[in-house]
């Protein structure tokens, strides 16, 4: 009698109690069976030792295989002019490089040495660069020399290229202590001035001081300054004499009169303005009113996208007597925000034939590129009169897109074609 024809199939599984002699029967039927077992198990064993040898052999053969390869392989055999190409594409196009190596340029330096050596040696692939901020105040030594040494080798990997650095440093915390006789950081880029096309800062603006005291001929290159102090900080404006400067991003406090910073306004292409009052002994004094603003456009000739925000009080009711027209031929985008605008009658003396997107709101919303076919307007309700939004209609017939939105905040923009 075998397993397989057991007179005790119809027990297994079941709460029967065999006999002693049903035992003595169930010990019997099961010695071969488990002699069987014991048989197999050699096999599997000897199998499986058989097995971790090949693969041994395997893996003692692949290795060479495999570096001969990669001798072989199509991305060591690319001219090295174009694997810095493909470098260049890896980095990041809508902010300035990061300090992470999980990011390009640092990951590209940890591929293999020959990458390295090509990353190293590109200088274009280090002439952008954001410094995070720290507060030197409380931050460990060590971890502020790491950082200082990084931007010192990043600066001189970048060789004679020119830069796009952004530097935040914004410390909002009450019990910092901003008695900071040189920041390093700062002194670092001081250092290379001359190189700088594109800055951007948001610190404490005596931290700033070196760098905000630099003359046009210490800038030949400078083109596009965004910048931001904290509230209560008027910062130096000699940054902004330089000539060559055609982008300019500003939030800044207490500015009395735009029109008074030293800029060349004629030359700006692109300017985004938020200028909040300042607060004194003697209340909130500075900020933008509507007919500021205005003022401020009409000195751009030469501007192309414009979002300025109004933070001080004032009804708009018509044309400045004895102002020329506000003439901006490649003006393609206007933004006028503000919690306190209001538009009694439109700009009657708004001459821009090349308008596609007008937005008149509440906060700064960002801008998106202009339909180049259409003219796109988005007006919050509470900003005009029943009357201002018929001259404005009047104002541009060539309008395609035009939504008036009850709450005082814009919602996302819905991309139309």
């Amino acid at each position: 009698m075998t397993l397989s024809n057991s007179r005790f199939t119809d027990r297994l599984n079941t709460n029967y109690v065999p006999s002693d002699c049903e035992v003595l029967e169930i010990r019997t039927l099961l010695v071969d069976p488990t002699e069987e077992i014991a048989r197999i198990d050699a096999q599997i064993a000897e199998m499986e030792s058989s097995l971790v040898q090949l693969r041994k052999k395997r893996g003692l053969l692949q290795q060479p295989i495999d570096a001969h390869r990669a001798l072989i392989s199509p991305m060591r055999l690319i001219p090295q002019d174009i694997l810095q190409e493909i470098f260049l594409l890896c980095l990041p196009s809508k902010h300035n490089a990061l300090i992470d190596p999980n990011e390009a340029p640092l990951l590209l330096g940890r591929i293999s040495r020959h990458w390295r050596d090509v990353a190293y040696s590109t200088p274009m692939l280090w002439s952008s660069i954001h410094i995070p901020a720290l507060d030197y105040g409380h931050a460990p030594p060590n971890l502020l020399l790491r950082l200082e040494k990084i931007v010192a080798v990043w600066l001189e990997r970048s060789a004679s290229c020119a830069l796009s650095v952004s530097l935040y440093d914004f410390v909002n915390r009450v019990d910092y202590n901003p008695n900071l006789e040189e920041h390093p950081l700062v002194l670092q880029l001081v250092a290379v001035s001359r190189r700088l096309r594109n800055l951007g800062l948001a610190a404490d603006a005596e931290h700033l001081r070196p760098l905000l005291q630099l003359g046009p001929e210490d800038l030949p290159l400078l083109r596009r300054i965004h910048m931001q102090t904290p509230s209560n900080q008027r910062p130096s404006t000699n940054l902004l004499q330089t000539p060559t400067l055609r982008d300019l991003k500003l939030s800044v406090f207490g500015i009395e009169d735009l029109l008074a910073l030293p800029l060349p306004w004629s030359q700006l292409t692109t300017l985004h303005l938020d200028s909040n009052g300042r607060r004194t002994e003697h209340g909130r004094q500075g900020g933008v009113d509507l007919d500021g603003a205005l003022d401020v456009l009409r000195q751009c000739s030469n501007i192309e996208q414009c979002e300025i925000r109004v933070t001080k009080r004032s009804e708009f009711s018509g044309s400045a007597q004895n102002q020329p027209p506000i003439i901006v031929p490649r003006l393609h985008t206007l933004v006028i925000s503000g919690r306190i605008l209001l538009f009694q009658t439109w700009i009657a003396d708004l001459v821009a034939p090349n308008l596609r997107s007008l937005r008149i709101g509440s906060e700064p919303t960002g801008t998106t590129p202009p339909n180049q076919e259409c003219l796109s307007v988005d007006i919050a309700s509470n900003r005009f009169t029943s009357t201002s939004i018929l001259e404005l209609l009047r104002s541009f017939p060539m309008i395609s897109h035009f939504r008036v939105l009850s709450n005082a905040y814009f919602p996302p923009r819905v991309a139309t074609r």
